[in-house]
């Protein structure tokens, strides 16, 4: 039996209705960024719901084929993102682009939207702002990963970039790390890393500091976050005898910032999911491929795998982000806000 059959249902009669409130082939609620906002999501409340998701992923429960996309300008994309996660009864797709010169017309680099669909009759029921979800579920995957993979009482962490994923791995990292004393960040733009530090500062008890240079920011750090551009041609900017023994590095930009010999002496390499890999492989990026890899994430939440096992291993985990997780985050979003009576209902 193929895996896409495990988890298809045999009938459209054994299938409940996804969202009964919505009259499917008649209408869509739409919400937008501040509607989704205002519904009040904590870093652990997200971090729950992507905890689902990789789990699901793990255990092979799930369907999500690797994305497709067009790269219209040079270092640019728009992904398409469909999948299946039966367990959170979420099925739909994300469109997204990434533009990294964005900010010359003072927009953000990353949009979307998300479209769900009814699992009974695949007619959609629901059309949301893609960039909330994004900018939250992507620091609570590397959130889960510190859980399984960082070195124990991990107190210093080093965040390079300073953007909408630098300011959202602040929070998810804060909420799984106890011993946490200091947070060090850097960015290309110094004015973007004063205004994280600025505007975080009174809200923890560690110290929240730019680093002075890339060096300081990534020595005597036991977790790494890179939260730059996602570059075909890499840009290495972190040199390997900076890192410190049993460091977790979690490039979210691919393999921009790291050198290769890096990558390929990490105890234990991870990614999210190695079909999206292949797929960035086929279209020019990660150049000198991926290392041996020891497992998908989901495949150590859901503890299929060991994660760390000592507090030498230089351990990677390369996450570029999966559909799954977006709907089943945005799914939730969707369940909240009909409960609170947020959205516009939109004719079909």
């Amino acid at each position: 039996m193929s895996e896409i059959s495990k988890i298809q249902h045999q009938s459209p009669e054994s299938v409940e209705q996804t969202c009964p409130q919505i009259t499917r082939g008649k209408e869509i609620l739409y919400l937008t960024h501040g509607e989704i906002e205002s519904l009040g999501y904590t870093p652990s409340d997200i971090i729950k719901l992507v905890r689902i998701a990789l789990t699901e992923h793990g255990k092979k429960r799930c369907e999500m084929p690797a994305k497709i996309g067009i790269h219209p300008i040079s270092n640019t994309l728009h992904h398409a993102m469909p999948a299946f996660v039966p367990a959170a009864g979420a099925s739909g797709m994300k469109w997204v682009a990434c533009f990294p010169e964005n900010y010359k017309y003072n927009l953000l680099q990353t949009s979307g939207l998300i479209i769900l669909d009814d699992v009974q009759t695949g007619w959609p029921i629901a059309v949301m702002d893609g960039v909330w979800v994004t900018a939250k579920r992507t620091p609570a995957v590397s959130a889960l990963a510190v859980e399984k993979l960082a070195p124990r009482n991990s107190s210093e962490v080093g965040i390079l970039g300073c953007g909408v994923q630098g300011r959202g791995h602040v929070m998810a990292l804060a909420t799984v790390m106890p011993d946490l004393k200091r947070v060090k960040v850097l960015d290309i733009h110094p004015e973007i890393a004063q205004q994280l530090v600025d505007d975080f500062k009174d809200h923890y008890d560690f110290q929240l500091v730019v680093a002075s240079s890339i060096e300081e920011l990534v020595r005597n750090s036991d977790v790494v976050v890179t939260a730059t551009v996602v570059l075909k041609k890499p840009n290495p900017l972190i040199e390997d005898e900076w890192i410190k023994e049993g460091a977790l590095l979690l490039p979210v930009d691919i393999d921009s910032v790291f050198f290769w010999k890096t990558m390929k002496r990490a105890d234990k390499f991870l990614v999210d999911s190695l079909d999206e890999m292949n797929y960035f492989m086929s279209i020019g990026y990660l150049e000198h491929g991926l290392p041996q890899l020891y497992a998908e994430i989901g495949e150590v939440v859901a503890g299929l795998k060991p994660g760390r096992e000592n507090d030498k291993e230089l351990i990677l985990d390369m996450n570029v982000g999966m559909g799954l997780v977006d709907v089943v985050v945005a799914r939730d979003v969707l369940d909240r806000a009909i409960k609170r009576d947020i959205g516009t209902s939109l004719p079909l």
